[in-house]
């Protein structure tokens, strides 16, 4: 077991990639009730269409600086890049899935990633 500083070092990116995840989740939540509060919801359709890939292009690189040179853990890299892989579908097909279930989706792919990051990091600490 290292110092507190490696410690720091080695769950940074899973710390990372649990908070991105967690504001993709909360913004799934809560886009739903702005659409329906916002009147000027149509001149900002363009910008929230680029929201799923905004978070995916910042979490795909906690994903992959999370699990290199981890092999050892199949599972926790399963979660993270089927997590990973559901949000850019999302984002993909978003026409089709419609708003309620683009954000459905996503929730999905961010509740795998928190826990991928979540494993991954109790077992970098020694806490599993």
């Amino acid at each position: 077991m290292g110092t507190a500083n490696e410690q720091d070092k080695k769950g940074f990116w899973d710390r990372l990639g649990i908070g991105l995840s967690g504001l993709c989740a909360i913004h799934c939540l809560l886009v739903p009730v702005f659409v329906s509060l916002i009147p000027l919801w149509p001149a900002l359709e363009e910008f929230h269409e680029y929201t799923h890939l905004v978070f995916f292009l910042a979490i795909a690189p906690a994903v992959i600086l999370s699990v290199k040179n981890r092999k050892d853990l199949k599972a926790v890299s399963g979660y993270l890049f089927i997590g990973l892989a559901i949000i850019f579908f999302a984002w993909l097909f978003n026409n089709q899935l419609g708003e309620y279930g683009e954000a459905g989706v996503t929730l999905v792919g961010s509740l795998l990633l928190i826990r991928g990051h979540w494993l991954n990091y109790k077992t970098k600490m020694g806490m599993a």
